[in-house]
C-alpha cells in the first residue's frame, strides 16, 4: 500500500471537529447549557417536522449531528480502504467521552449516546467516502 500523505487542511479539520465534540461533552454542564438550550430550541422549532420522523428526541439528533463531522474528518486522514476505521475510531471516541463524562459535574453517561454518537460518526464517513467516490469518477473520466 502506497504511502498517502495527510493533508494539513484535513488534519485541522479532525482535529477541530474532535474538539468541539470534546468541549461540548466534557466541559461542565453549567458552562454548555446555555448553549444546547439554544441549539435544542433551534431544532424543535426550526426542524419540528423532521423531528417527528426521526426516533427519539432532541438530544438523540445532537448527538447524531455532534459525530458527524468527526466520521467525515477522520475519514478523510485515511486512505479510501480503510474507512471502517473512521466508524470504529467514532465508536472509541464516544466510550471514551462517557467514561469521562463520569468525572465531570452535571454530566451522565448514557450508553445510548454512544450509539448515536457512532450512527452520527458512520454518516459522516459515508458522505466522505461518497464524495470521494465522485471525486474520483470525475476524475477517471
Amino acid at each position: 500500500m502506497p504511502h498517502t500523505r495527510i493533508s494539513p487542511a484535513r488534519l485541522v479539520a479532525a482535529v477541530a471537529a474532535v474538539a468541539v465534540v470534546a468541549l461540548l461533552t466534557l466541559a461542565p454542564w453549567a458552562l454548555v447549557h446555555p448553549l444546547r438550550g439554544r441549539v435544542v430550541w433551534l431544532l424543535q422549532d426550526v426542524a419540528a417536522p423532521v423531528l417527528t420522523w426521526l426516533p427519539g428526541g432532541p438530544d438523540q439528533v445532537l448527538n447524531t449531528l455532534l459525530f458527524i463531522p468527526v466520521g467525515a474528518t477522520l475519514a478523510l486522514l485515511l486512505p479510501r480502504r480503510a474507512w471502517p476505521v473512521a466508524i470504529i475510531a467514532g465508536f472509541v471516541l464516544s466510550a471514551l467521552v462517557e467514561i469521562a463524562q463520569e468525572a465531570v459535574p452535571g454530566r451522565v453517561p448514557d450508553a445510548g449516546d454512544v450509539l448515536w454518537n457512532t450512527c452520527g460518526g458512520a454518516i459522516g464517513v459515508i458522505v466522505a467516502a461518497s464524495i470521494r467516490g465522485i471525486g474520483s469518477a470525475q476524475r477517471g473520466r
